[in-house]
Protein backbone atom coordinates (compact mmCIF):
# COMPACT_ATOMS: atom_id res chain seq x y z
CA UNK A 1 0.00 0.00 0.00
CA UNK A 2 1.19 3.49 -0.84
CA UNK A 3 1.62 5.74 2.17
CA UNK A 4 1.50 9.51 2.24
CA UNK A 5 1.33 12.47 4.57
CA UNK A 6 -0.46 15.75 3.94
CA UNK A 7 0.96 18.43 6.20
CA UNK A 8 -0.24 22.01 6.27
CA UNK A 9 -0.02 25.35 7.98
CA UNK A 10 -3.41 27.03 8.00
CA UNK A 11 -4.39 30.41 9.36
CA UNK A 12 -8.14 30.65 8.72
CA UNK A 13 -8.97 27.00 8.04
CA UNK A 14 -9.07 27.32 4.25
CA UNK A 15 -5.72 25.60 3.76
CA UNK A 16 -6.70 22.90 6.25
CA UNK A 17 -9.91 22.22 4.26
CA UNK A 18 -7.87 21.92 1.07
CA UNK A 19 -5.47 19.54 2.83
CA UNK A 20 -8.37 17.42 4.08
CA UNK A 21 -9.95 17.26 0.61
CA UNK A 22 -6.57 16.27 -0.80
CA UNK A 23 -6.19 13.52 1.81
CA UNK A 24 -9.73 12.28 1.20
CA UNK A 25 -9.08 12.07 -2.54
CA UNK A 26 -5.85 10.15 -1.98
CA UNK A 27 -7.73 7.70 0.25
CA UNK A 28 -10.14 6.96 -2.62
CA UNK A 29 -7.05 5.87 -4.55
CA UNK A 30 -5.99 3.42 -1.85
CA UNK A 31 -3.38 5.64 -0.23
CA UNK A 32 -2.99 5.53 3.56
CA UNK A 33 -2.71 9.22 4.46
CA UNK A 34 -2.99 11.27 7.65
CA UNK A 35 -3.66 15.00 7.34
CA UNK A 36 -1.97 17.01 10.08
CA UNK A 37 -0.87 20.54 10.84
CA UNK A 38 2.83 21.29 11.07
CA UNK A 39 2.49 21.64 14.85
CA UNK A 40 1.01 18.14 15.20
CA UNK A 41 3.33 16.38 12.76
CA UNK A 42 5.38 13.46 14.05
CA UNK A 43 8.60 14.08 12.11
CA UNK A 44 9.82 10.53 12.76
CA UNK A 45 7.06 9.10 10.55
CA UNK A 46 7.97 11.20 7.50
CA UNK A 47 11.02 9.16 6.57
CA UNK A 48 8.79 6.19 5.78
CA UNK A 49 6.11 7.73 3.54
CA UNK A 50 6.02 7.33 -0.23
CA UNK A 51 4.34 10.68 -0.93
CA UNK A 52 4.63 13.93 1.00
CA UNK A 53 2.38 16.92 0.34
CA UNK A 54 3.31 20.15 2.10
CA UNK A 55 1.11 23.21 2.11
CA UNK A 56 0.38 26.61 3.55
CA UNK A 57 -1.50 29.78 2.74
CA UNK A 58 0.02 32.51 0.59
CA UNK A 59 0.99 35.58 2.54
CA UNK A 60 2.75 38.69 1.38
CA UNK A 61 1.86 42.01 -0.17
CA UNK A 62 -1.14 41.05 -2.35
CA UNK A 63 0.67 39.90 -5.52
CA UNK A 64 4.36 40.40 -4.65
CA UNK A 65 6.79 39.30 -1.95
CA UNK A 66 4.90 36.12 -1.01
CA UNK A 67 6.80 34.01 1.46
CA UNK A 68 6.37 31.21 4.00
CA UNK A 69 5.97 32.42 7.56
CA UNK A 70 8.43 31.59 10.34
CA UNK A 71 6.62 28.49 11.71
CA UNK A 72 6.57 26.90 8.23
CA UNK A 73 10.23 27.80 7.68
CA UNK A 74 11.17 26.27 11.06
CA UNK A 75 9.17 23.13 10.23
CA UNK A 76 10.89 22.76 6.85
CA UNK A 77 14.32 23.14 8.44
CA UNK A 78 13.53 20.42 10.99
CA UNK A 79 12.49 17.82 8.41
CA UNK A 80 14.33 14.50 8.64
CA UNK A 81 15.89 13.06 5.48
CA UNK A 82 12.99 12.64 3.06
CA UNK A 83 12.96 9.94 0.38
CA UNK A 84 9.33 10.49 -0.57
CA UNK A 85 8.11 12.10 -3.75
CA UNK A 86 7.08 15.63 -2.77
CA UNK A 87 4.23 17.92 -3.80
CA UNK A 88 3.39 21.45 -2.69
CA UNK A 89 0.10 23.27 -2.30
CA UNK A 90 -1.01 26.73 -1.31
CA UNK A 91 -4.22 28.67 -0.90
CA UNK A 92 -4.41 32.31 -1.92
CA UNK A 93 -6.61 35.41 -2.24
CA UNK A 94 -5.25 37.17 -5.35
CA UNK A 95 -2.18 35.31 -6.65
CA UNK A 96 0.43 32.80 -5.52
CA UNK A 97 3.23 34.98 -6.87
CA UNK A 98 6.59 33.73 -5.62
CA UNK A 99 5.18 31.38 -2.96
CA UNK A 100 6.13 28.10 -4.67
CA UNK A 101 9.63 29.37 -5.44
CA UNK A 102 10.11 30.43 -1.83
CA UNK A 103 8.75 27.13 -0.49
CA UNK A 104 11.11 25.21 -2.78
CA UNK A 105 14.04 27.35 -1.62
CA UNK A 106 13.28 26.46 2.02
CA UNK A 107 13.07 22.75 1.17
CA UNK A 108 16.14 22.61 -1.11
CA UNK A 109 18.59 20.00 0.13
CA UNK A 110 16.04 18.62 2.62
CA UNK A 111 13.62 16.93 0.23
CA UNK A 112 13.65 15.77 -3.37
CA UNK A 113 12.56 18.45 -5.85
CA UNK A 114 8.77 18.86 -5.59
CA UNK A 115 6.97 17.20 -8.50
CA UNK A 116 3.61 18.96 -8.32
CA UNK A 117 2.23 22.34 -7.29
CA UNK A 118 -1.45 22.73 -6.44
CA UNK A 119 -3.17 26.01 -5.68
CA UNK A 120 -6.66 26.82 -4.51
CA UNK A 121 -8.39 30.16 -4.40
CA UNK A 122 -11.92 29.10 -3.52
CA UNK A 123 -14.29 26.21 -3.99
CA UNK A 124 -13.27 22.61 -3.68
CA UNK A 125 -10.52 20.39 -4.98
CA UNK A 126 -10.90 20.83 -8.73
CA UNK A 127 -11.08 18.07 -11.33
CA UNK A 128 -7.67 19.26 -12.59
CA UNK A 129 -6.27 18.93 -9.06
CA UNK A 130 -7.73 15.43 -8.77
CA UNK A 131 -6.13 14.43 -12.08
CA UNK A 132 -2.79 15.88 -10.96
CA UNK A 133 -3.01 13.93 -7.70
CA UNK A 134 -3.90 10.74 -9.59
CA UNK A 135 -0.79 11.13 -11.77
CA UNK A 136 1.28 11.88 -8.65
CA UNK A 137 0.10 8.68 -6.98
CA UNK A 138 0.72 6.70 -10.16
CA UNK A 139 4.22 8.13 -10.46
CA UNK A 140 3.67 9.62 -13.91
Amino acid sequence: MTTAAVICRSRTGKTRRYAEETGAHLQTRGVDVPVVSIGDCDMATLGDVDLLLLGRWTNGMFVVMQHPDQPWVAFSRDLPPIRARVGLFTTYQLATGSMFGRMKAELRGRTPEPEIELKWRDGRLSQADRATLDRFVAGS
